[in-house]
């Protein structure tokens, strides 16, 4: 969902003239938070598809998009006034909303809502019933630096079984890549279990009737928000404007449908506060085990 959001942004103007045109779109992307796509792909997309941002607009621009290694990189950039718009991972805009001006404008949509629901599946054969079962097990897990919620997870389940750590639970963890790889070495007994995504385990299903025969789930989070779409209030309030219809018109067309298509999702839809909830709670969730458990030692 994050690359997809991130390739509906036209960047941040870096001048608009009287007529309301503007000379250059700059936006930006953490290239590690990219889900199961190649980042130089997205970048290839993303310029294709700014610029039927700024045709909806009726603006002609340079369109130039720039990779950050990571979230301090482009939250540098954000305060010099390098880029005015940002998709932000969720977590990430939790840690410097209170410090860099923002406006969350939009959150993708996807078949479970406005977020990300992670699964843990195992083999229905496998005698494994739930998830105290899995302790002495291997899992498939995804990449952390991707999934950075999908770890708080799995932390939290463990902290509220009083199970101990990751590492002292499990008798392997293995970091997938891809998720579809995680759902067939769970499959084909490669590891005891796999976390995965609801969306990517349901299309994977569809895909194959045999997965949803074999493959069972034994515990799902909550809806938890991946992504959020930020305007800058250094960005003019007409320009601002005229950015939001564009982005919302893009639902409507073919071009906008393509996309939506190749990063399985169904578009995006205006940001509301309660899409965070999810996720704040599972933070703070984790942060009072955590608390607690280092208490006892």
């Amino acid at each position: 969902m994050l690359a997809l959001l991130l390739l509906l942004q036209p960047a941040g103007a870096a001048a608009e003239k009287d007529d309301g045109t503007v000379q250059l779109f700059r936006t930006g992307f953490i290239q590690n938070a990219m889900m199961n796509t190649d980042p130089r792909d997205a970048k290839a997309v993303m310029e294709v598809h700014a610029r039927e941002i700024s045709r909806i607009m009726g603006i002609a621009v340079n369109i130039k998009v720039v990779l950050f290694p990571e979230i301090d990189s482009m939250t540098t950039a954000l305060r010099r006034g390098d880029l005015e718009l940002a998709a932000i991972p969720s977590i990430d805009y939790l840690r410097i909303r209170k410090t860099v001006p923002l406006i969350p404008s939009f959150v993708g949509n996807n078949s479970n809502g406005t977020g990300i629901t992670y699964v843990i599946i195992t083999r229905k054969d496998s005698g494994i019933r739930s998830f105290s079962d899995l302790k002495g097990k291997s899992i498939m897990t995804p990449t952390a630096t991707k999934y950075e919620s999908s770890k708080l997870w799995l932390e939290v389940l463990l902290m509220k079984a009083e199970k101990g750590g990751v590492d002292t639970f499990f008798k392997q963890v293995k970091e997938s890549p891809k998720l579809s790889n995680a759902i067939m070495g769970a499959f084909f007994r490669q590891a005891d279990a796999a976390l995965i995504t609801r969306t990517s385990f349901t299309t994977s299903c569809e895909l194959n009737p045999q997965l949803a025969a074999q493959l069972t789930v034994l515990t799902e989070s909550p809806n938890l928000s991946d992504a959020v779409v930020c305007l800058i209030p250094g960005t003019s309030e007409k320009l601002r404007t005229r950015i939001y219809n564009a982005m919302l018109q893009l639902n409507e067309t073919k071009s906008g449908k393509q996309i939506y298509t190749i990063f399985q999702t169904n578009g995006i839809t205006p940001f509301k506060e309660e899409y965070l909830d999810g996720l704040e709670n599972l933070i703070s969730e984790h942060k009072r085990l955590k608390a607690k458990s280092t208490a006892k030692k």
